[in-house]
């Protein structure tokens, strides 16, 4: 067992809201949060958070969303051995990279052995992401026309996702660094379970899994 840690926490934040959810994930306006939390105690870190999203209806019923994210561990323990490390391959943040999907035949062991390159470049204490979505109800274009969705409240968005992982020790390659992108892209369907949540099946291409092919998951969770 390892050692008992003892922390306190505390979080101050902005939220600035004006978007319009549809059945599952918004379709137009405006969300920024920008948010601190200090931990003090056995670890002292900050996590740091700074999440803008913008949505665009430039036709009716059809949306292009965006997103830029940046999640950061900060301060002497940042990077304790005592913390997992933020991961980029998670759906909310790249899609096509979870760990589940990887392969044994792509985990070929780095200069030290022992690791697998394509999940280690994926862990860090720091991270980027950028998100974008075409979205629209999957009956519209077939012309339903009984409200937005049709009588199945299912969203088709076509996507294209991208981030870096970093640590204070290795830099992202923007900033001269070796720590390099990854990106991903594919389509994404959304079925609202009557209210209760959203479920989401993605089919995503990781543009740097060479060979890997299609991947596919699901998650409940709605849209950015």
């Amino acid at each position: 067992l390892g050692d008992t840690l003892q922390m306190g926490t505390a979080t101050a934040g902005f939220v600035y809201d004006t978007s319009v959810s549809g059945a599952t994930s918004p379709i137009s306006g405006q969300r920024s949060r920008f948010e601190v939390s200090p931990a003090f105690g056995s670890l002292d870190f900050m996590t740091a958070i700074a999440d803008y999203r913008r949505h665009f209806m430039p036709a009716s019923f059809y949306t292009i969303s965006g997103r830029l994210v940046h999640y950061g561990w900060y301060g002497n323990d940042s990077e304790s051995t005592s913390l997992y490390p933020l991961y980029l391959g998670y759906p909310e943040f790249v899609r096509g990279y979870g760990a589940g999907s990887l392969r044994g035949n792509e985990c070929e062991a780095g200069p030290a052995g022992g690791s697998c390159e394509v999940y280690d470049r994926m862990l860090g204490s720091r991270l980027v992401v950028a998100n974008l979505e075409v979205r629209f109800p999957l009956l519209r274009p077939f012309g339903v026309r009984s409200g937005m969705y049709g009588p199945v409240p299912i969203e088709v968005a076509f996507f294209a996702d991208g981030g870096v992982a970093w640590t204070k020790s290795q830099r992202p390659s923007f900033v001269g660094g070796e720590r390099k992108p990854i990106s991903s892209a594919g389509v994404s369907f959304r079925l609202n379970l009557f209210g209760y949540a959203v479920a989401q099946t993605d089919f995503a291409y990781p543009l740097q899994r060479p060979g890997r092919g299609w991947v596919w998951a699901f998650n409940l969770m709605p849209g950015f």
